[in-house]
């Protein structure tokens, strides 16, 4: 989450603009490193475990990181060295701005230090928790009357978009108490103890983004297989979030088979929420909206 509350800051006051940021992020997809590769690098962990990792993952609402210290593959001091490669992610999209002559290092350097100023550590929160403060904040949650849920799901959307996708995006947007179209969406229903209607989709190019992203492969129409990646990213989200709240909260979900749609449209009630978001390779939402 470094790079889009980083990159949140720089464009709220209004030290970059939104095209700016886009050209920046657009860059970070060729040098971003990931904590796989850091740790093949680093010589801490084969190619096999690294993927062993990444399959778990989806099945598990856990870090890389800590999912390789509980397999023995790292040790803590080993794990904590990697995460402070992608902490430096807020070094690496300010070297896309200099590099693009957005702004200069001193506009850097002082925006820099002005942001982890306000972004100070309170009452003994650790960093993770710093963070997704700091995001619900952005997105407007702390509003809400079920702030808890809405909380809960898109951190933990926001997280499975940053594994599966990756950081290179920016929020365009927060809507409530509107009706979203989407022109491809892929929709599951959340049932049980609470009920709720969750989706993800946007333009043609950011659908069919989504769906190469999360295969790893070249895709270019919206055909049933894109539409099949994007509808498992979903059910993902839905069967992690799930199996979040039996671990916390003893609740019981269940969820029914995801359907796509075309022009699909939602009804955001002022207790829902639907989050746009600006990837390099095009614009997506994510809606969830509890019943």
């Amino acid at each position: 989450m470094y790079t889009q509350l980083f990159g949140h800051y720089l464009l709220n006051n209004g030290i970059i603009g939104a095209d700016e940021l886009h050209a920046a992020l657009t860059a970070l997809t060729r040098i971003k490193v990931k904590l796989g590769a850091a740790a093949i690098d680093a010589g801490y962990m084969s190619a096999e475990q690294v993927e062993e990792v990444h399959e778990i993952q989806h099945t598990i609402d856990k870090r890389f990181g800590a999912i390789a210290v509980e397999k023995g593959y790292l040790t803590d001091e080993q794990a904590r060295s990697l995460l402070s490669r992608q902490k430096n992610s807020n070094l690496v999209l300010g070297q896309a701005l200099i590099d693009f002559g957005f702004i200069t290092n001193k506009q850097f350097e002082d925006a820099l230090n002005d942001y982890k100023r306000k972004a100070s550590l309170i009452n003994g929160e650790t960093e993770e928790e710093r963070m997704e403060n700091e995001m619900i904040g952005i997105l407007g949650i702390n509003d809400m009357p079920d702030k808890e849920f809405y909380a809960d799901y898109i951190l933990l959307f926001i997280r499975n978009l940053i594994r599966f996708l990756g950081d290179d995006f920016s929020f365009s947007g927060v809507s409530r108490n509107v009706t979203v179209s989407m022109n491809y969406a892929c929709v599951q229903e959340i049932t049980g103890p609470l009920s709720a209607t969750a989706a993800i989709g946007g333009t043609e190019h950011g659908f069919v983004g989504i769906a190469a992203r999360y295969s790893g492969e070249e895709l270019n129409e919206t055909d049933g297989y894109t539409k099949a990646c994007v509808g498992e990213l979903l059910n993902l989200q839905n069967g992690l979030f799930a199996v979040n709240m039996s671990n916390t909260k003893n609740e019981e979900l269940g969820l029914l088979p995801q359907e796509s749609s075309e022009k699909y449209m939602i009804n955001i009630p002022e207790n829902g929420i639907c989050v746009s978001l600006s990837f390099s390779f095009g614009d997506i939402k994510i809606a969830v909206v509890k019943h």
